[in-house]
């Protein structure tokens, strides 16, 4: 490369920063007026479908009993139990207040989300992990298993911090944001029956001292955290629609229960569920007060 076209490239690059200087202090300028513009307090509604991955449920019990109908058994500490819950797609909706400045706004909102659980079988162990005897068939006794799940419903309190990603002036606006709360999750409807009977030898009598039953609401207080992204229209200066993606990871869901009957009287066990992931697509609409 020879003096002259150092000489031009040295020009073009120097003319080149000059502008990128001069866009940054525009940029710069229209974001601060655009910040001294908007400096306003909102509410915000929100409803929209919310879905989740499929959870994980497990339990155990203290209950040292050996059942009827199975090859053989050693009493053991007590029992664990496995099922897979998948999940169907439900509904949400939020309403919140914050405050809004410039590209920046913090909020606070209540949530409430339901779903419908369905509840599949995997396995069931000794406490310690040993596995349950297998199923006579020879033994003459019946055994009849009935288990049913309810709905995830899960009630919130958040806060949120969004960051709009161009300024005021441009009519649809991308944002980004993350939060954080704690959440009432309720799991209802937990049922699980079991009937005893005899069809014949060598098994004799009544056999229904071993039936148990548990039916009852699980409820546990968790914590939360959530991301965000999604965009606004603004139909006027104070009214602004738009669609929202939230992504919620909850905390796994624990609570104790008594079965309601038990050949050990007043027996309890603990149920926990998985972590839970929730993705939510809400329409939003915002009023700027």
């Amino acid at each position: 490369m020879n003096s002259q076209d150092k000489w031009f490239v040295s020009k073009l690059a120097a003319k080149t920063v000059r502008r990128v200087a001069v866009f940054v202090i525009i940029a710069t300028s229209t974001l601060s007026i655009t910040h001294a513009q908007t400096d306003s307090w909102y509410f915000e509604f929100g409803a929209g479908p919310t879905f989740s991955s499929e959870l994980s449920q497990s339990g155990f019990n203290f209950d040292t009993s050996c059942y009827p109908g199975r090859t053989e058994c050693q009493p053991g500490n007590g029992y664990r139990w496995f099922y897979q819950i998948p999940t169907d797609p439900g509904f949400a909706f939020r309403v919140g207040a914050g405050k809004e400045q410039g590209s920046l706004r913090i909020d606070a909102n209540v949530k409430h989300s339901s779903q419908n659980l369905e509840q599949v079988f995997s396995r069931l162990t000794f406490l310690d992990g040993s596995d349950y005897p297998a199923y006579d068939p020879s033994s003459g006794v019946q055994s009849t298993v009935t288990t049913t799940i309810g709905r995830l419903q899960v009630s919130s309190f958040r806060l949120n911090i969004f960051l709009s990603l161009l300024p005021e002036i441009r009519v649809l606006r991308p944002y980004i944001g993350l939060g954080g709360g704690a959440a009432r999750a309720v799991v209802t409807g937990l049922y699980f029956e079991e009937r005893f009977s005899c069809t014949g030898p060598p098994c004799k009598g009544d056999i229904s001292s071993y039936d148990s039953l548990h039916d009852e609401d699980l409820s546990d207080t968790i914590l939360l955290g959530v991301g965000h992204a999604g965009f606004e229209y603004a139909l006027t200066n104070r009214i602004l629609a738009g669609i929202r993606i939230s992504y919620t990871l909850l905390q796994r869901i624990s609570g104790e229960g008594t079965y309601a009957e038990h050949k050990i009287p007043n027996l309890a066990n603990t149920t926990t569920f998985g972590e839970a992931n929730l993705t939510t697509v809400m329409a939003t609409v915002r009023y700027r007060l």
